[in-house]
């Protein structure tokens, strides 16, 4: 009987270890069943909240030139020009102004526009780099002329000194 009282023991140990595992296996499938959707919506819930928080900052923002080149990287031509014509109303003396809304317009091939703020640009202030651009979208300008009215199809392409090149090249 002895034998049999010790093996029944440890059979009973056995059968307490299976119910704890048991036990333990039912409450972590309980957890995560619970855990995992509760996740899910809350994460849904957060990206709803930053997707609104984030609109809320961006559109509404007051607007400047970054915007305006920003735009133009992105190819959103209309929404530049939009953007500085509206911006030029309230600057109109600054030619950085113009430089970068001529850029808007040339980017969308309204090449005479481009000319005319490249021309306003320059006659605000006199440099040689917004004598170099106005110089080039009139080269362009007379080049698309004999072919006809200018369309904007080609690339704007900036000419520069042959001789410059040519000379700080060694032979």
């Amino acid at each position: 009987m002895n034998d049999n009282e010790s093996i029944l023991a440890e059979l009973h140990k056995i059968s307490a270890w299976t119910d704890l595992q048991r036990k333990m296996t039912k409450w972590s499938l309980i957890f995560i069943a619970v855990c995992i959707p509760a996740l899910i919506v809350f994460g849904v819930i957060m990206e709803h909240h930053v997707k609104t928080t984030l609109e809320d900052v961006e559109p509404g923002g007051k607007q400047d030139w970054y915007d305006v080149d920003r735009n133009v990287r992105v190819g959103d031509f209309d929404k530049a020009i939009r953007i500085g014509e509206e911006l030029i109303l309230k600057t109109p003396q600054y030619p950085e102004a113009h430089r970068r809304l001529a850029g808007a317009y040339l980017a969308a091939g309204k090449v005479e526009k481009a000319s005319e703020h490249y021309a306003e640009a320059f006659h605000l202030f006199p440099s040689e780099e917004n004598e170099k651009l106005l110089m080039a979208i009139e080269r362009r300008n007379k080049a698309e002329q004999p072919n006809g009215a200018a369309n904007g199809s080609q690339p704007f392409r900036s000419e520069t000194n042959p001789t410059s090149s040519a000379a700080g090249s060694p032979r």
